[in-house]
């Protein structure tokens, strides 16, 4: 059974180009393009991961996505890999994200964009085995 990945972030041809690449090598993939359809697709057809953009609709729409979906017990084992050039953004508007700050991370990984393929790949496929592994260690 092919695992599903939830690929979301609002650059379309990103998505577009991200998905074939990541069917290519065996997944299917869902997409949605900003935090409301993302966490609609989540409760439509649960993902065995989620691939999420921090900066949408909003410059941290990402992260409010991620922590909802940790808060929710039904949805918080999902591995979370934050995609994200934030912070080459926050460094330029000499920003930060208080809201974050001293709060439990909500993602396994954060990588930053451009992000190479075939690391993305490395790193869906090691979240997803870590996954497994933790799922047979709990039976």
């Amino acid at each position: 059974m092919k695992k599903r990945v939830l690929l979301v972030d609002d650059d379309k041809d990103l998505v577009g180009s991200t998905k074939v690449v990541l069917e290519a090598n065996g997944f299917e993939v869902a997409t949605a393009h900003n935090g409301k359809d993302a966490l609609a697709a989540v409760s439509a057809q649960r993902p065995d991961a989620i691939v999420l953009d921090v900066m949408m609709d909003t410059d941290a729409e990402g992260f409010t996505v991620a922590y909802k979906l940790e808060s929710d017990p039904a949805t918080r084992q999902i591995p979370v890999v934050l995609l994200t050039g934030f912070m080459d953004h926050m460094a330029a508007k000499r920003e930060s994200f208080d809201f974050i700050e001293g709060r439990d991370w909500p993602a396994v990984k954060l990588m930053k964009k451009p992000v190479a393929m075939s690391e993305l790949l490395a790193t869906i496929r090691q979240l997803l085995s870590e996954a497994e592994a933790l799922k047979v260690a709990v039976a």
